[in-house]
């Protein structure tokens, strides 16, 4: 297993249990055109189905964590349920989701399907439908299911989706009124690669350029004295991709060593929450700062955001953002979750997994959201099962094509 120790008798029993919540999310998270939830009570009285908005990039992880629901060692759902219930979620993504040049919505609502936020049209969180639906019915060698991720990913124009830049960066999105958002992910990150390998493996007249390798940039900076790649960014930006792509092994162009750079951000972030557990008392007991939900303003809105180390720190801890960085930092994460299940007088674990925390503001978060349980369902079957979820994603002809042209070099 890549960068992991070998695991206790105890700490894989603990490990699998928290993978089998997580998967459990999706399994129940499901409704009924196959879309899955963006978030769901952890605690509590569970809401329905028909309520709230289903997410892209969490349907995409949910695709991959069934399928893998349906095998061992899990064995939650048959095959049979595995496949029809990605045959459902894949023909609403393909029949009923609004799309542009092959973009889907980031977010729409649960029983009407009209898309939601700002981003309507999100590349990032259409990269990750179109990745999890190859990755699973790759993995599930099932010939109905390829075809309909096959015609996902294949109507996507890439080319179109760099808004005419000449350094064929992919564009955050576009509005409500189908204008191009401002940004461009310009950063080379675990966040960005999945897009831009899938990018460059599609058909050459749809397919980003070569050029686009060169203008993503690392941005290093320093946090708790230790220089990396992102420095600016929680945990969140150094897993997800790479839990599907296996820079342990190849390196992109220009030789950024992802892998190692994830190691460094992961053990910065532990140290900046030591560093300032005299201004913070949850991190005087606990770590982990990333995207996600936090008690919010002093009126309680705004409580999903951006966390990082250095910037908007306020003490809330983003446990299941460690669970997800258990390839980096074993030791770490496990004395995390040791001390979350056995915290005085609070429950800290739920139906589907870890609260994230603040306990300067009294305030315990009460949901999951799905794309956190669909990162670590990744991050812990490669963990438990040999890296299977890196192994089935380099088996994509797409992927490999991808990365040829992009000039990976391998170690």
């Amino acid at each position: 297993m890549s960068n992991v120790r070998e695991l206790s008798v105890s700490d894989r029993m603990l490990l699998m249990t928290i993978q089998q919540q997580s998967l459990r999310y999706f399994i129940e998270n499901q409704t009924a055109d196959g879309l899955i939830l963006d978030r769901q009570a952890n605690f509590g009285p569970l809401r329905p189905l028909t309520r709230g908005w289903c997410s892209t990039a969490a349907t995409g992880m949910g695709l991959i964590a069934l399928a893998l629901a349906s095998r061992e060692p899990y064995q939650l759902i048959s095959q049979n349920e595995a496949v029809g219930r990605m045959r459902l979620a894949l023909h609403a993504s393909l029949e009923k989701l609004p799309e542009d040049h092959g973009m889907m919505p980031h977010f729409y609502e649960t029983h009407t399907n009209t898309p939601q936020g700002r981003d309507t049209f999100s590349t990032v969180d259409s990269g990750w439908l179109i990745g999890g639906a190859l990755w699973a019915a790759a993995f599930l060698n099932d010939g109905e299911l390829e075809r309909l991720a096959a015609q996902l990913y294949e109507r996507v124009d890439w080319l179109h989706w760099t808004g005419g830049r000449e350094s064929g960066l992919l564009n955050h999105g576009k509005n409500l009124n189908g204008k191009f958002l401002r940004n461009a992910w310009d950063r080379l990150n675990g966040e960005t690669i999945l897009m831009y390998v899938l990018g460059s493996g599609a058909k050459e007249d749809r397919s980003l350029p070569q050029s686009c390798w060169t203008a993503l940039k690392p941005f290093y900076g320093e946090v708790a004295g230790l220089r990396f790649n992102n420095a600016d960014l929680g945990l969140f930006a150094f897993g997800y991709g790479l839990d599907l792509l296996d820079t342990t092994r190849w390196l992109p162009p220009g030789g950024v060593d992802l892998a190692a750079q994830a190691r460094i951000a992961v053990r910065a972030n532990y140290l900046f929450c030591r560093e300032k557990s005299a201004a913070f008392a949850t991190y005087r007991h606990f770590w982990g700062v990333s995207d996600g939900d936090g008690p919010g303003d002093r009126d309680g809105k705004r409580p999903y955001r951006r966390y990082a180390p250095g910037r908007s720190a306020d003490g809330t801890a983003h446990l299941n953002a460690t669970v997800a960085a258990i390839a980096n930092a074993p030791d770490e994460v496990l004395e995390n979750l040791a001390r979350a299940d056995h915290h005085s007088g609070r429950t800290l674990r739920g139906r589907y997994g870890y609260a994230n925390l603040n306990l300067d503001r009294e305030w315990i978060g009460r949901d999951m959201v799905g794309i956190d349980a669909g990162a670590i369902v990744m991050a812990l079957d490669n963990c438990l099962m040999d890296d299977r979820v890196r192994r089935t994603f380099h088996s994509l002809p797409c992927v490999a094509l991808g990365m040829s042209r992009a000039g990976f070099t391998s170690r």
